[in-house]
């Protein structure tokens, strides 16, 4: 077949390390949300969808989302759960990351407006 290298001389510029296949920093990689999240330090109650509640450290919180901190090893990356702040607050959402004791949760709608509770959370958080 026209344009194979037949030997490997031939196939020394054929293939680049990874490293320089993938020249974007990891800063910009780390932040590709939608939104800004705002850090928070407050405590939320975590319920699976088998039904299990497990108390959870908010990290940060967006409109769309949230990063929680916790002991528990029953979260898992695809998995449907609730997150709320009080019984009256509980929010579905997928959770799209678990590393370590930290997981990213996306909400699957956007807080909305009467959930009160999350949005002065949002307003108060921990960066001003």
């Amino acid at each position: 077949m026209a344009g194979i290298p037949r030997d490997a001389k031939d196939t020394k510029d054929v293939n680049a390390p990874i490293g320089r296949l993938y020249t974007a920093r990891q800063d910009t990689l780390d932040d590709r949300r939608r939104e800004r999240r705002h850090a928070t330090h407050f405590e939320a109650v975590l319920e699976t969808s088998q039904g299990r509640r497990t108390s959870v450290l908010l990290a940060d919180i967006s409109h769309h989302g949230c990063c929680v901190q916790t002991d528990s090893d029953e979260l898992r990356q695809g998995a449907f759960v609730s997150i709320g702040l009080c019984e009256d607050s509980m929010l579905p959402a997928i959770v799209r990351w678990v590393r370590g004791q930290a997981a990213g949760m996306e909400f699957l709608r956007a807080v909305p407006a009467d959930q009160t509770a999350w949005l002065d959370l949002m307003d108060l958080g921990l960066d001003g």
